[in-house]
């Protein structure tokens, strides 16, 4: 019973490692961050905080792999669910929107402060984010292929568009000010939807 207790004793503290390394990523930025703040902020001494993490970079890697994995699984769940093209895309972007803004200290730091990483660090989360992104790709060109958005620019376009609708409230969203992830998730989906509307001729 012991040893169980201080599994999840351990298990926390991992937990909090990374909500605690988010927050102060995104507040202070990568660069400027120290360990020794982040042991200071979590009330232990910088030799336990090795005990779950070898270095910064490897904390800003761990950061980076939860958030990517956290996304994926929202949104294809959300995705999956869903048998018309259109209201896959309405499914993405609010899947998206209600993970990320309601864990912003994590999702933000990953997608502003990745560029940090070095080597098979960046290798790994690059693959994450490919794959998030082919997911996108996939959902906006069978929408295009089934009429539901327009055809007079390439599928690519419109996913990276639509990326960019989702991404940056990263950078301006304030919990508790007026607007919520249910909220901005309509305006984004009609914003996107009028805008990518299929038009007169295009089939």
């Amino acid at each position: 019973m012991a040893e169980s207790i201080e599994a999840i004793s351990q298990e926390r503290t991992a937990d909090r490692v990374l909500s605690e390394g988010a927050r102060l990523f995104r507040e202070q930025g990568y660069a400027a961050a120290t360990t020794r703040e982040l042991a200071r902020r979590l009330g232990i001494n910088k030799a336990s905080l090795y005990y779950h993490v070898a270095k910064k970079e490897e904390l800003l890697y761990q950061i980076c792999m939860v958030a990517m994995t956290r996304i994926y699984e929202a949104v294809a769940a959300a995705v999956g669910g869903e048998t018309d093209p259109a209201e896959r895309i309405r499914a993405l972007i609010n899947a998206y929107l209600q993970s990320t803004l309601n864990d912003l200290d994590m999702h933000a730091t990953m997608m502003l402060e990745m560029r940090f990483l070095t080597g098979e660090y960046y290798g790994e989360v690059m693959e994450a984010r490919n794959r998030f992104e082919g997911l996108v790709g996939s959902t906006v060109a069978t929408a295009q292929r089934a009429g539901a958005i327009r055809h007079d620019m390439p599928a690519s376009y419109l996913r990276i568009l639509l990326l960019n609708l989702l991404n940056w409230p990263l950078t301006w969203f304030t919990p508790g000010a007026g607007m919520t992830p249910q909220k901005l998730s309509r305006y984004t989906y009609d914003l996107y939807m009028d805008g990518a509307a299929a038009r007169l001729g295009d089939r």
